[in-house]
C-alpha cells in the first residue's frame, strides 16, 4: 500500500469503526440488556459517581404503562411472569 491510499479503499479491506474493546462491551451491555438486565443498573454500575438510579427515576418518572407489573402480555408481545 502506498502512502496517501485510503485503507478502507482496498477491496477485501475493512476498518473497524470503534476498537475492539468497544465493540466487546457494546455486545455484553447489549446481552445484558436481552438478558433484562435493568439500565439503570447498568448505568450505577459503569459510572459509580454518575447519577444513581433514583435520582433519574425522580427526574424522569415511571413509564406510563407498567410493564413489570404483568398482565396478560408484557408489552414486546412476550408473555408476562
Amino acid at each position: 500500500m502506498t502512502g496517501g491510499e485510503d485503507e478502507a479503499a482496498v477491496p477485501g479491506r475493512t476498518t473497524p469503526t470503534a476498537p475492539l474493546d468497544e465493540v466487546e462491551a457494546s455486545q455484553e451491555v447489549m446481552s445484558l440488556l436481552s438478558e433484562h438486565v435493568p439500565l439503570a443498573l447498568l448505568a450505577d454500575l459503569a459510572i459509580p459517581e454518575g447519577p444513581q438510579s433514583p435520582q433519574i427515576l425522580s427526574e424522569e418518572g415511571l413509564p406510563e404503562v407498567a410493564w413489570w407489573e404483568g398482565g396478560e402480555h408484557a408489552e414486546d408481545g412476550a408473555p408476562a411472569v
